[in-house]
């Protein structure tokens, strides 16, 4: 009967280690279960924001790129327009330039020259006495200086009179065509 008392014993010792030992595992596997799941999230997190980081990377470079092509394109257009309105006023003066042309055909002429340089010269001369000269080239490349333009005969004939007087007693009047 001792006997069979030490092994009941025994086995019930040994049944309270195995309970024991179970207990253990099932709390062990608890643990290596919740740390498995946070690996698991938290490298899925990593995942997840590393690739919400690349698409928000990619759309910012998009968005300077597409920033970059808006500037790039208004910057042409100003570039344009600028040279459109450039343009516009060159042809403003040129039309501006004809028209005083047809209106102001009578000039007086004070010095004709076939070289350039000569006529360039006689006309900085008369600039810095005080007339608004201009040089004029007719049909046959002769450079005359004027000292006046205007609108009738009349006025070119009295302003001849004074020319000849001041200036250049052989001045002359040319009729623009």
């Amino acid at each position: 009967m001792l006997y069979y008392l030490n092994l009941t014993g025994i086995f019930i010792y040994l049944c309270i280690i195995k309970l024991k030992i179970n207990v253990i595992l099932i709390i062990m596997r608890k643990i290596v279960i919740a740390l498995s799941l946070l690996v698991i999230f938290s490298s899925g997190c990593n995942i997840i924001g590393k690739k919400k980081r690349e698409e928000q990377q990619r759309i910012e470079a998009q968005r300077k790129k597409d920033s970059l092509a808006t500037v790039q394109k208004k910057a042409e257009e100003e570039k344009l327009k600028k040279q459109k309105e450039e343009q516009a006023k060159k042809e403003a003066a040129r039309r501006a330039e004809e028209e005083r042309r047809k209106l102001y055909k009578f000039h007086v002429i004070v010095g004709s020259f076939k070289t350039p340089q000569y006529a360039t010269a006689y006309n900085e001369l008369m600039g810095k006495k005080g007339y608004q000269t201009e040089i004029i080239t007719n049909n046959y490349n002769f450079r005359m200086v004027s000292i006046g333009a205007y609108k009738s005969w009349r006025e070119a004939v009295t302003e001849l009179g004074k020319a000849r007087d001041a200036v250049e007693p052989t001045s002359w009047i040319y009729i623009r065509q």
